[in-house]
């Protein structure tokens, strides 16, 4: 599949660049197949010389405009198949675009709402830490026999919390 698609990538470069050139190609060998036809059709007829090659020029130049305008429809419809493709894969890598977009925005959300769980599950821990410790203060004070002045965590001497 990569292959593939390395391919295309190819023919869609040398399109681009070397669009003049395929017509100009074709256009030529349109002329030169139509010319063998044309001259195969004198040589049939039976040759006449010079008249003979006047009716084969006069033939290609008659199909030469004929030729441009078949080359032209080819490469109008291979620019216009271009043109759809690069619209689809314009309007795809949009869509790609906007996923990762809201895939990154819901993400940074739910980043944002983890750790706001964790600092609160944290500073919940810390405050029942210092509550536990002054708890086992208070305990060891009274078990001897000692007044035990300090204020429980979080409220301060004069009775204002934190």
């Amino acid at each position: 599949m990569i292959k593939l698609q390395e391919f295309w990538r190819g023919v869609r470069d040398f399109w681009r660049v070397g669009k003049t050139g395929f017509a100009l190609f074709l256009i030529s060998l349109f002329v030169i197949i139509y010319g063998s036809i044309a001259l195969d059709y004198e040589t049939a007829k039976g040759w006449k010389g010079h008249e003979s090659v006047q009716n084969v020029l006069d033939d290609i130049s008659n199909f030469i405009p004929v030729g441009a305008a078949i080359v032209g429809m080819i490469v109008g419809g291979i620019d216009f198949i271009m043109l759809l493709s690069d619209w689809y894969y314009d309007r795809r890598e949009k869509r790609i675009r906007a996923a990762e977009a809201a895939a990154e925005a819901k993400g940074k959300a739910e980043g944002k709402a983890e750790g706001k769980a964790e600092g609160i599950a944290e500073g919940q821990a810390k405050v029942y830490r210092e509550i536990a410790d002054w708890d086992r203060r208070r305990k060891e004070a009274a078990a001897r026999g000692e007044e035990f002045s300090e204020p429980p965590p979080g409220v301060t001497q004069n009775g204002s919390e934190e």
